[in-house]
């Protein structure tokens, strides 16, 4: 900057000039200069209300008693809390208590939120009753509810000033300065002052159209009464904050006769771009010949920039410099297939402070302005892109985009862009809901879109939700699109097909059959029409062959018909009972036994059961009686149980033998065995 410069180089100059001599006594003195006669942070914006804002207060209380463990005051300028309740009053002074140097003089001044619990709750109550308030919570020697007090600490004289009364009834709460205030600060201002001796004045809000962030978040007074009695003091340097802008801008601090600075935000910071979850605040550093103002992030422990006041006051912060596009800057339209948008990109300009803004006008008239992240920091984008909105379709335009500095100064020359807007092509989005127009023509009914089917109805706007059209029904999900396949809508699983329309009854999905029902899909066992029934897994799909169901076995075709009686699968037969459920162990069917194994399995030939032995035929029914097998007879009783030992069957006595073999031409007790099995008498 030209401020710097010239002072540079007067320096340099004057150090030419000296003699040896000189140059060892300004040695000598500037070793006693680096060495700060007071340290005090400046912090503001605390909104002390939730648990994040009491988290950030503490961390930046903690840093300053990391960086400057024996800071002699700390200034506090406005919005301690988000309220102004008691209870947050509260909160502030245990963690500021807690967590502050001990021997630290306050001076804390009154924002615009601590009058918000009668602005937005307590109507009856006069904003005087909050102004009292602050005074009894904070402790500041205000007197007769009175805001606006002075201190002297370590020899320098710190005044605070505040809005009185409830804040002006817009958006953004500028403040209220009575004559009364101003009197007293003129009289205040005169006590000592010295103009090799900073005065520190506190106010919540900055002058309008100073510091950064002060065009849209100013005090909003309404003269300049306060500029022009500060201006009578050089070496009065005012702290504001209000905005929560960023600590990372060059126009932190501004100098129109005296010097003021923003004191950005402890709860969260702003920018032209919009919010950011930043913490910042200022650690000011006094030496007999200038102020030092450490601007800080809190997040993570950093120091953000220096900024430098001389004492007395000399002009060094400021910037005349416009800022410039090199020769050969180029701007070119990258889209314009839209009709209401247009996306732009051009070479970006340079400046000896930085680029906080370009400016787009058209025929004269600011159309888009385009904000820098200045904080961020990567390297500056050589060229910059934008997508402008709210271009009015089929409209020849004529761009002129200028760039803005740090110090609002605007390029001398501008890069130009000219094209004709076409008819409306695309999504737009009209009092929150959708419409699509194809060459300036406003879709309605069923339209494809890039693969995907939508619904506009007769007003043209993009339909949500269920829709039926004659028996057929369908569903546009939230973004609008058509249904295909599965989806699960209010906890209940539908099908659509591929023509979207939703589906009932059976359905087969990649090799896989489901039932749909009213209420979505089937699961569990089903019976459909009194006919058969199907058993269908958690996921819908029908089952087929066995399953397991309650701790009992089900088979079920190949068209997942539940089967009951005999059935053969795998080479073996199984019985499934009137419920369809697998049988096990000895089962009646019509008037023959069978035998039914653990696995369901139905037996053949022999099978002891119990203690006894029974013979199962080919067909797996139980025999009775004589039966032969090979060369030899058995008994089967009326039980089916193999009898041994002797046997009068129709007068005749016969013995079997411990197999259950029938004894032929033997000898058995003494009695002589036949033949025939038959005891020869």
């Amino acid at each position: 900057m030209k401020y710097r410069l010239v002072a540079l180089m007067s320096l340099m100059m004057l150090i030419g000039w000296m003699k040896p001599l000189h140059i060892a006594e300004a040695a000598g003195s500037s070793e006693q200069l680096d060495n700060p006669v007071l340290q005090f942070p400046v912090i503001s914006d605390i909104h002390i209300g939730d648990e994040l804002q009491k988290e950030r207060f503490t961390r930046a209380l903690l840093d300053f008693r990391t960086i400057a463990p024996n800071y002699q005051a700390i200034a506090m300028v406005g919005d301690l809390t988000n309220n102004g309740s008691e209870q947050e009053y509260d909160r502030f002074n245990m963690i500021l208590n807690a967590n502050i140097n001990k021997g630290a003089e306050k001076v804390i001044t009154m924002g615009n939120h601590e009058y918000f619990e009668g602005v937005f709750s307590n109507k009856e109550w006069d904003p005087y009753f909050y102004m009292k308030r602050f005074v009894e919570k904070t402790g500041m020697p205000g007197l007769d509810s009175n805001i606006y007090y002075d201190k002297w600490i370590e020899g320098y004289h710190f005044i605070a000033l505040g809005g009185e009364g409830f804040p002006s009834n817009d958006d953004h709460d500028h403040a209220n300065i009575t004559d009364e205030q101003y009197s007293w600060l003129e009289k205040t201002l005169m006590g000592n002052a010295d103009p090799a001796k900073p005065i520190f004045v506190f106010l919540h809000q900055a002058i309008d159209n100073t510091v950064y962030g002060s065009e849209d978040w100013g005090a909003g007074l309404s003269d300049s009464r306060l500029s022009d009695i500060l201006k009578q003091y050089p070496q009065v340097i005012l702290f504001s904050g209000h905005s929560h802008y960023l600590l990372n801008h060059p126009r932190t601090i501004y100098q129109d006769g005296f010097t003021m600075v923003n004191t950005g935000s402890v709860a969260y910071t702003y920018s032209d771009s919009g919010s950011s979850m930043l913490s910042q605040g200022l650690l000011v550093n006094v030496y007999q010949d200038r102020v030092e103002i450490d601007a800080r992030e809190f997040t993570n422990n950093t120091l953000i920039q220096t900024f430098t006041v001389k004492t007395p006051f000399e002009k060094t912060y400021g910037d005349e410099q416009n800022p410039y596009f090199l020769p050969g800057s180029t701007a070119t339209v990258d889209k314009n297939i839209n009709g209401d948008k247009v996306t732009l990109s051009w070479d970006a300009a340079l400046d000896d402070t930085l680029i906080d803004q370009y400016v787009i006008e058209n025929n004269g008239k600011v159309i888009y302005t385009k904000n820098m992240p200045f904080w961020e920091s990567s390297p500056p984008k050589k060229r910059i892109s934008v997508e402008i909105a709210n271009v009015t379709p089929e409209t020849a335009y004529n761009l002129e985009i200028f760039a803005v500095d740090a110090w609002k100064n605007i390029s001398d020359t501008s890069l130009s862009a000219s094209f004709k807007t076409p008819k409306l092509y695309g999504w737009k989005l009209e009092e929150g809901k959708w419409t699509f127009f194809s060459d300036g023509v406003r879709a309605t009914g069923w339209q494809k879109i890039d693969g995907q089917w939508y619904l506009f109805l007769k007003d043209g706007f993009m339909h949500t939700g269920w829709y039926e059209s004659g028996i057929k029904k369908y569903y546009l999900n939230d973004n609008g699109a058509m249904e295909i396949g599965w989806k699960e809508i209010d906890g209940v699983l539908y099908y659509f097909s591929s023509d979207g329309s939703a589906q009932s009854g059976w359905v087969l999905d990649r090799g896989n059959w489901y039932y749909l029902k009213l209420n979505g899909k089937a699961t569990g066992w089903q019976r459909f029409d009194n006919n058969s029934w199907y058993f269908f897994d958690s996921s819908g799909v029908m089952k087929t062959g066995w399953i397991l169901s309650n701790g009992k076995w089900y088979y079920l075709d190949n068209n997942g018909a539940m089967k009951v009686g005999w059935i053969m699968t795998s080479g073996k037969w199984y019985y499934l009972d009137g419920s369809g459920a697998m049988e096990t162990g000895w089962l009646k069917s019509g008037s023959a036994w069978y035998y039914l194994d653990n696995s369901g399995a139905m037996k053949t030939g022999w099978l002891k059961s119990g203690s006894a032995w029974y013979y199962l035929d080919n067909s797996g029914v139980m025999k009775t009686g004589w039966i032969l097998l090979g060369n030899k007879w058995y008994y089967l009783q009326s039980s089916g149980a193999m009898k041994t030992g002797w046997l009068n069957e129709n007068g005749k006595w016969y013995f079997l033998l411990g197999d259950g073999s029938m004894a032929k031409n033997t000898t058995i007790q003494g009695y002589l065995i036949g033949n025939d099995g038959i005891w020869k008498k």
